[in-house]
């Protein structure tokens, strides 16, 4: 009962702190004018602050921060990820404000997921994700390219209300869920925890209609930071759980741009084309697209707690199914009329 209160307390602290600093974040980009103004490839139709994502993360980190000052030996890899996505953030922001060449957001990526594995491996933590023959250097390259991508598709998919704060909030419960049925040291559901908290403090101002947007100083860190956190699954051995959670922004993600990569269009440009963009385009507001996200990653938390651990292919086979279900009810013409 006392470690309930405990995580209550830790939960209402950094949601409330969460939504403060977005407030007073939404107040300043404001008056500085840090707008994301509509155009034919937004889905958003009137001029919103950009850039909620500094409250966010600079809550969260802050709490991770304090944490790992607190504990004798934390988790493995925490300091280079809090490291790792200070930089993200720094650059990223300058992106939201400048537009950055995608080489240079690239090399910073780059130089963080290879912080964050230095990380994981000075920490004593052995990531296989292969079987043992296959040589280690292949599962870094691997993971490494899946976390690369991982971070970028979570920047490509915040484009409504809600969308990011609602995936953010669906994993991480399913993480605090695994932690907790499996008995894991607490830092494996504090940490989740304070992500979840804040995550739900900024998603008060950005549901539908949304008064402040994430901006890639938001998006591109959470990524960053979801990653090392399925690294740490694939490192005990719940390689399955770590691919289901963020299963739906996986396929939408990687299934619109190979799409168009095929049609040979320029995959890293802005487009309407995801399934839940459709979705919005075909007159579903952005709250019950949201909804319907919410509803497929629910399904994915249970497969993940309940299943994965020992029926690994089995729940990966069927977790797929439900998200292609999903992505097809998204993009079908009568989904203003279903929902």
């Amino acid at each position: 009962m006392t470690e309930f209160i405990h995580l209550l307390t830790i939960f209402a602290i950094f949601g409330l702190a969460s939504c403060i600093a977005t407030a007073l974040l939404r107040k300043v980009l404001l008056r500085k004018g840090v707008l994301d103004t509509p155009n034919h490839r937004s889905s958003h139709t009137v001029p919103t602050p950009r850039g909620g994502g500094i409250a966010l993360m600079g809550v969260l980190l802050a709490g991770w921060f304090g944490y790992a000052l607190s504990v004798p030996t934390p988790i493995p890899g925490l300091w280079q990820v809090i490291a790792g996505s200070l930089g993200l953030m720094a650059v990223s922001w300058l992106d939201d404000l400048k537009n950055l060449s995608a080489r240079v957001r690239l090399v910073v990526q780059i130089s963080a997921v290879v912080l964050g594995f230095w990380g994981l491996k000075n920490g004593g933590l052995n990531i296989k994700l292969f079987p043992e023959f296959i040589p280690q250097i292949v599962d870094y390259i691997v993971l490494g390219l899946a976390w690369i991508w991982l971070i970028n598709l979570y920047n490509f998919m915040d484009g409504i209300d809600g969308i990011t704060g609602v995936e953010t909030s669906s994993i991480t419960i399913g993480l605090i869920a695994l932690a907790l049925l499996l008995s894991w040291p607490q830092e494996y559901y504090y940490l989740p925890l304070i992500v979840l908290a804040t995550t739900l403090g900024f998603l008060i101002w950005n549901w539908e209609p949304s008064a402040i947007f994430l901006g890639d100083v938001g998006s591109v860190p959470l990524g960053y930071i979801l990653g090392w956190f399925f690294l740490l699954l694939i490192a005990k051995g719940l390689w399955a759980a770590a691919f289901i959670l963020p299963l739906y922004y996986l396929c939408d993600a990687t299934w619109t741009l190979t799409r168009r990569s095929l049609r040979k269009e320029k995959v890293w440009h802005a487009h309407k084309e995801h399934c839940y963009q459709i979705a919005v385009q075909n007159g579903a507001s952005h709250k019950k697209v949201a909804l319907v996200i919410l509803a497929c990653n629910l399904c994915l938390i249970c497969i993940t707690v309940l299943f994965s651990q020992d029926h690994p292919w089995v729940s990966l086979a069927f977790s797929i199914s439900i998200v292609a279900a999903t992505m097809k009810l998204l993009s079908s013409k009568a989904i203003a009329k279903s929902l």
